[in-house]
């Protein structure tokens, strides 16, 4: 059976224009929108990521706003929209996991699979999502400590193969080579400003160059 699923991400740290972490000030809106996806489809898996609110109270009373307009689980990152890398508030996730029935999904913090045991038992969470660890090393969950080089290799062909703007490209090139490149290189890299430069810093330093095929063969 084809499964159709619809994330409605509230969890994005964007700090203006009423869109991504900022909707979270707005239970309302995040229900409507459940609701109608739910109303177009009632099959439709319908998840929400969220950020915690200043307080347990708000963030309670959002998480409870979910699951009553039909949401089929909901992610929490445990930080506020001002905060950056700090220790994420894990109380705050266990009180929701408390006061829902639908799966609960912690976010922050996940770097290494050995984070994923101590967030699960801190919160009682259903699962955990992982996104900056991933962005930084793609392989992080097949055992590495940083981006293999064929990584950045598959990357290349697969955005190259595709058209991706080169916005994109560098920006997740920059994630992967974060724990590869010394601070000197960084800024090297980081002022790259075209295609033809970042491919040429690639072949200079790495020995990679686009292949014109994606990985598995196609």
């Amino acid at each position: 059976a084809r499964t159709i699923k619809e994330r409605i991400s509230s969890g994005i740290n964007a700090e203006y224009g009423g869109i991504g972490a900022c909707m979270c000030e707005n239970p309302d809106l995040i229900s409507r929108i459940v609701t109608r996806c739910k109303e177009v489809n009632p099959d439709l898996c319908v998840s929400v990521k969220i950020r915690i609110l200043e307080s347990k109270e708000q963030t309670l009373k959002l998480a409870k706003a979910i699951e009553n307009s039909g949401a089929s689980f909901i992610t929490i990152h445990a930080r506020t929209i001002k905060e950056r890398n700090v220790t994420p508030h894990y109380e705050y996730v266990e009180e929701v996991k408390k006061c829902v029935s639908i799966p609960v999904i912690y976010n922050g913090g996940i770097y290494a699979p050995d984070d994923i045991g101590p967030s699960l038992q801190k919160t009682g969470a259903d699962g955990v999502m992982c996104a900056q660890g991933l962005l930084n090393n793609p392989a992080l969950f097949a055992g590495y400590t940083e981006t293999p080089m064929q990584c950045v290799q598959d990357w290349i062909n697969i955005a190259i193969s595709y058209g991706t703007s080169f916005m994109t490209f560098k920006h997740h090139l920059v994630f992967m080579l974060e724990n590869v490149l010394p601070k000197h290189e960084k800024k090297i890299f980081n002022n790259l400003s075209t295609f033809a430069g970042v491919l040429d810093y690639l072949e200079n330093n790495f020995g990679l160059v686009y292949q014109n095929k994606l990985p598995g063969g196609g």
